[in-house]
């Protein structure tokens, strides 16, 4: 009898993301449609499971609790500066400001809004988990990558990038998710912000 050929018999990978990443990715995803579609208290695990097609344990081996779970997702949508496409803070900061506008101007982050908002005032959970998950890596990005520029000499003397990252990060905030009364935000508008700002926080020639 002759030993099976295992190398024939054996099934190729599959290929595509793992299964533990492509189930996250589900997740997340169905979170947010959630989220847009019905708001924050009807987006509980029982509907997340049923919409992203996975079992509850499988959420749970991921996040201890909903509140963890919806501010993830939510981080998900946030712009990080990037150094790679760029060598000059000037670009950098400028390329921020672009991702900013694109992100805040989506549609889904409009319907998302309202789910968010009234939250953070009620349920001290989430709160806590937004704060952690979503403002301080989004505000640290930019502090670092303006605390390394001052380093290097490339931001004015005594300029704070505490306040320099108020101003990038508010006014888009500011113009393109709370526009009531406010005049309509120009086309180009980022580099007017950038213009605005660089004045005051370049280093003096």
């Amino acid at each position: 009898m002759h030993a099976p050929n295992t190398t024939e018999q054996e099934s190729p990978r599959p290929r595509g993301r793992p299964r533990r990443e492509a189930a996250r990715d589900e997740i997340v995803e169905a979170t947010l449609a959630l989220l847009a579609d019905r708001g924050f208290q009807a987006t509980t695990m029982d509907a997340i499971a049923a919409r992203a097609s996975v079992g509850k344990t499988t959420i749970y081996r991921r996040w201890d609790s909903k509140e963890e779970l919806i501010a993830d997702a939510l981080g998900e949508l946030r712009t990080e500066p990037s150094t790679s496409a760029a060598t000059d803070l000037r670009a950098v900061l400028l390329e921020y400001l672009h991702d900013q506008e694109r992100e805040l101007a989506d549609p889904l982050v409009g319907r998302l809004l309202p789910a968010i908002l009234g939250e953070l005032q009620t349920n001290p959970g989430f709160a806590s988990a937004w704060e952690d998950r979503v403002v301080r890596p989004r505000r640290h990005a930019i502090v670092d990558v303006l605390s390394e520029a001052l380093e290097r000499g490339e931001l004015r003397d005594g300029a704070d990038p505490d306040v320099i990252a108020d101003l990038l990060l508010g006014a888009p905030l500011l113009r393109l998710l709370f526009p009531v009364g406010l005049p309509a935000v120009p086309a180009h508008y980022a580099e007017q912000q950038l213009e605005a700002i660089w004045d005051g926080i370049a280093p003096v020639a």
